[in-house]
């Protein structure tokens, strides 16, 4: 018998689902406003569409034990997401023509970071890297969409603020998962949150409705760029 309920399998794989048209829809629009900036954005969102299919394969074991490197493989990918995305936002091009410094030295600070926990990982047991890798992945994080909002302020064409907030509400789904989290360990003695469905069920939904908010954001910033009059034709009908 499956650790998950039907509904909750629907809920993991639409968010997954969610995520990868995300992923189409920023390389589509970088594509829309000839921009490589905004394509390698799309980029360094796979490490983290590679994490869901992660967690995907382990709730179709029941989350074995034996197959452990399935959920350590999506720790990793969330960490080096996270600093890709961190990497990528400020890689965009008004952060590259306004401070070229501090894109320089964060960039640096990223790779030397990623570098570190992986060479850890290759040499000291993973009970002594997980809690710091989970850790600064949800820095990194929280610094992506930070960079992204300022981008906003110079740069109005590339992510809309549905986009954005769509970026931002993932936070929120961390913050829900830690909590509840927490009440299936104490309240229902549950080995983990996937053991109490209805819980997991409603945490995983908070990603659902961040990556559903995210892909229509991207879609409307597309369309918008994809219905608007070319330069060519706008001084040809003048």
């Amino acid at each position: 018998m499956s650790l998950l309920s039907p509904p909750v399998w629907a809920i993991h794989i639409a968010s997954v689902t969610e995520w990868t048209l995300a992923v189409v829809l920023a390389w589509r629009l970088g594509a829309a406003l000839g921009r490589a900036d905004v394509q390698r954005f799309a980029v360094a969102m796979l490490p983290h569409w590679g994490a869901g299919l992660c967690v995907l394969a382990w709730h179709v074991t029941n989350d074995a034990t034996d197959v452990m490197w399935l959920p350590r493989t999506h720790e990793l990918l969330t960490l080096m997401g996270s600093v890709s995305l961190a990497v990528a936002a400020l890689h965009l091009r008004e952060w590259v023509r306004r401070y070229p410094r501090f894109v320089f030295a964060a960039t640096a600070v990223a790779a030397l970071t990623v570098g570190g926990f992986l060479l850890a990982r290759a040499w000291l047991p993973y009970g002594g890297t997980r809690g710091a890798m989970i850790q600064v992945a949800g820095l990194a994080y929280v610094g992506f969409v930070v960079f992204l909002a300022v981008n906003r302020r110079w740069d109005r064409e590339a992510f809309s603020v549905q986009a954005i907030a769509g970026y931002g509400l993932l936070i929120a789904f961390v913050v829900v998962t830690i909590a509840l989290s927490i009440v299936a360990r104490t309240v229902y003695r549950a080995p983990s949150l996937t053991h109490v469905d209805w819980l997991h069920g409603v945490a995983e939904g908070t990603m659902t409705v961040a990556n559903l908010v995210l892909a229509l954001g991207l879609r409307r910033s597309l369309r918008a760029v994809e219905g608007a009059p070319s330069p060519a034709a706008t001084t040809a009908a003048a």
